[in-house]
């Protein structure tokens, strides 16, 4: 059964949002984490970081329905929009997810749509297998693994590239781009403080699972398409806390981002690789949500 409009994917109901900002407030928070002091942080050195990060940013057509991250990545995650039930991720095996910024859309209600298959389709192991497999079971997702960058930086630049390296390969997987708001509101927080402050180098693995609806109709409740975007980075930067009094501040810095991402313009098709999961990792179909053709 396809669905390309009209009438489109049965979506349900999605609430339009504000994006959560990426202003000069969050960055403040995220340029301390890595060490930079007051100086540092004036509103002239912030305004320039976030014009640089936007003036890389180019604006997609693909827009979001919730920004989610592993529970416990997120120093203080948005309560109150963890719409998707925790039993989906601990049937998936995977660790409970939860909101960490606001996207274009926020989903109504837990048990609506498809965002709870989603998030088992984009379990890094599932999502492998079906990409492994694509040649046999004909799954349309892509992955994007491009090279570690790996140069002596000082610490704004380092997260500016994180920042940029973030935004543009996320867009990339998908053909229309990803919209520009949600890009900027998946870099809100994405420099956490270490656990251990005492440690002389940052060295943080992380991720982002974005949920994707495309073209969106709030007075139909349907859309061209459906899908789950993740991405994960590695960023290394090492004596991180280290001032030189001679203004030679840099520092050996590694960056190393994976993403991947699948669009559904067809609810059978979503369906079949969802089953196709549960099979393959012998997930409890009546523990696990349904999916609806």
């Amino acid at each position: 059964m396809g669905f390309g409009p009209p009438p489109g994917i049965d979506v349900g109901q999605l609430n339009a949002a504000t994006p959560t900002p990426f202003d000069s407030t969050n960055l403040k928070k995220q340029l301390a984490n890595i060490g930079l002091d007051c100086a540092q942080l004036s509103h002239q050195n912030l305004s320039g970081y976030i014009d640089q990060v936007n003036a890389e940013l180019a604006d997609g057509k693909v827009q979001s329905m919730a920004i989610k991250a592993p529970q416990g990545d997120v120093a203080n995650p948005m309560l109150g929009e963890n719409r998707i039930v925790a039993a989906t991720s601990l049937a998936a095996q995977a660790q409970p997810m939860v909101s960490a910024a606001t996207g274009n859309w926020t989903i109504n209600d837990e048990a609506e749509g498809y965002a709870p298959n989603l998030e088992i389709i984009q379990y890094p192991t599932h999502f492998q297998w079906l990409y492994d497999n694509r040649a046999t079971n004909g799954f349309a997702g892509v992955i994007d693994n491009p090279p570690t960058i790996a140069k002596n930086e000082d610490n704004a630049a380092a997260i500016q590239k994180l920042f940029v390296s973030v935004g543009l390969t996320a867009s990339a997987t998908l053909v229309k781009g990803l919209d520009k708001s949600t890009m900027q509101a998946t870099l809100t927080n994405v420099i956490q403080p270490l656990s251990n402050a005492n440690l002389s180098n940052y060295n943080v693995t992380d991720s982002r699972a974005i949920f994707l609806v495309d073209n969106y109709d709030p007075k139909t409740q349907h859309a061209d398409g459906i899908g789950v975007l993740f991405i994960k980075w590695h960023l290394i930067i090492t004596d991180y806390k280290r001032k030189d009094k001679d203004g030679g501040d840099t520092h050996p810095t590694t960056l190393t981002i994976n993403a991947g991402a699948v669009m559904y313009s067809d609810p059978s098709v979503l369906c079949t690789d969802y089953n196709a999961v549960l099979k393959q990792f012998a997930i409890d179909p009546t523990t696990a949500p349904t999916c609806r053709v």
